[in-house]
């Protein structure tokens, strides 16, 4: 069954680009509000050495949904906006390759495809924006930023990380424009994204899956909210239907606009120290000759899984004394402290909503911090 839902994918897929060509753009995204939104806030989280990027947000802006209108004419676009990861069984097992010549050696190069390879065209992305960085293209690399921007708006959509992309599967149908486009355009005066501190990321391909991980647990929410807000309209899709749309995602939604806008930024950065710490013309401050080590002595380690993880997440740790494990949420406030003032080796767990205070579905970092030590892995709590 699954091989036929792909099927209907691709060609539901092919359709909306040939429709592209002739309708206005609303196409099956976060919808050109969402995507400008993105582009509009994913600046305000580059550190210093690298903000005269922000003299190209007005580019940014304007080409942010450029890679919607490709699939208009690009042979392969479509495919490149979403992956329905919850295709595969390794997903749920914590196994899932991210090499994609692995996953196509055990699934086929057509299943992959058709089941879409989003994670690989941000890599893909990654690659070019670093390459232009290395070369001081900052004018190509803007329009290089507005396609990052577009493809991890795509990997922070929900509907965008599923077999079950439009609700087809579960009875309800039409929920993917209903919630990313017509609510988006309606509520997205009331999303309010603060400024928040990048990370870089040894692997953006990595990074990219867990986004997308985090994505994926905020499926079964918006079903949920569908049908209430359903049972809330008699069946209508009026203005008491989004409200209760809203009023059921908003905390959910607001967090994927965050996520988004910040791994933007820190995508950004990475590629910028991926190249070799170029100088930026017009940054508030001049980059150092090179950056602290990235990766830890041998001696300190942090392990924290399975990711994604239900109910119990265990974390081992090793490294010097006076160390802290902690649990943040994508917005950086901590949620739960497992460890303190702990030395040497050891073993906590945690387990969500233990301590009393609700804890939902997405993405978190655990942190070990003491004298010298600050390191960070990241894991997805779903439901």
């Amino acid at each position: 069954m699954l091989d036929s839902i792909r099927v209907r994918h691709a060609s539901i897929a092919a359709l909306t680009a040939i429709l592209c060509a002739v309708l206005p753009s609303t196409g099956w995204t976060w919808g050109s509000v969402g995507h400008h939104y993105i582009a509009q806030h994913y600046s305000q989280h580059l550190p210093a050495y690298i903000d005269g990027l922000r003299a190209y947000d007005s580019v940014v802006d304007l080409h942010v949904t450029d890679a919607d209108t490709r699939k208009s004419y690009t042979p392969g676009e479509s495919v490149r906006h979403y992956i329905d990861i919850d295709y595969y069984p390794e997903f749920f097992a914590g196994t899932l390759p991210h090499t994609r010549t692995v996953l196509e050696a055990l699934y086929s190069v057509t299943i992959v495809t058709n089941n879409g390879v989003l994670p690989w065209a941000i890599d893909e992305v990654m690659t070019t924006l670093t390459q232009q960085f290395q070369t001081q293209q900052w004018s190509d690399a803007s329009l290089t930023i507005a396609d990052l921007c577009h493809y991890v708006g795509d990997a922070n959509m929900p509907l965008h990380c599923t077999v079950n992309y439009d609700g087809q599967l579960t009875g309800n149908t039409g929920i993917h424009s209903r919630y990313e486009s017509t609510m988006i355009s309606t509520y997205v005066g009331q999303l309010d994204t603060p400024a928040m501190t990048v990370t870089y990321f040894p692997s953006p391909l990595d990074a990219t899956f867990d986004v997308i991980a985090a994505s994926w647990a905020g499926v079964s929410p918006i079903l949920t909210a569908d049908n209430v807000a359903k049972a809330a309209s008699g069946g209508l899709y009026n203005s008491t239907y989004y409200a209760s749309l809203w009023n059921s995602t908003h905390t959910l939604t607001q967090a994927r606009f965050d996520t988004a806008s910040v791994v933007t930024a820190s995508l950004v950065y990475t590629a910028w120290v991926k190249a070799g710490l170029p100088t930026v013309p017009g940054s508030s401050a001049v980059p150092p000759l090179a950056m602290p080590p990235m990766v830890a002595d041998a001696g300190v380690r942090l392990d924290a899984g399975p990711t994604p993880f239900r109910d119990v997440l265990t974390v081992r740790f090793a490294g010097g004394s006076a160390m802290s494990v902690d649990v943040f949420d994508v917005r950086g406030a901590r949620v739960a402290r497992l460890a303190d003032n702990v030395a040497g080796e050891g073993s906590v767990t945690w387990r969500p909503g233990s301590s009393g205070a609700p804890v939902g579905p997405g993405l978190y970092f655990v942190r070990l911090s003491g004298p010298g030590t600050n390191l960070v892995r990241r894991v997805t709590l779903v439901q």
